[in-house]
């Protein structure tokens, strides 16, 4: 089921496997940025790191506030952080 904003701001940091941090208009393999994994996530394929995704979380909410544009999908929900960059939140692959 496809987030909406108040979803988003309401996400806790265990609904997350991981983050994706960089270009926003490009594909999302990891050659326009780099994905981080939460210990939550079922195999990680990238560095576990939950600080930095609480980090990245808290800034998109903060940016969801301030009425940032972004997209929802059904295991996704993606902050545009900047014209050309974004974080996009992964709520799939969980223990």
């Amino acid at each position: 089921m496809k987030k909406n904003a108040q979803d988003f701001l309401n996400t806790q940091f265990t609904e997350i496997s991981q983050v994706y941090s960089g270009k926003r208009d490009c594909c999302r393999c990891g050659c326009g940025g780099e994905y981080t994994a939460t210990s939550a996530m079922t195999s990680p394929r990238s560095r576990v790191d939950d600080q930095l995704v609480r980090m990245r979380l808290n800034r998109a909410k903060r940016l969801i506030r301030e009425g940032a544009e972004f997209l929802s999908g059904d295991t996704f929900f993606d902050v545009k952080t900047s014209n050309t960059r974004t974080l996009t939140f992964y709520f799939d692959e969980l223990n």
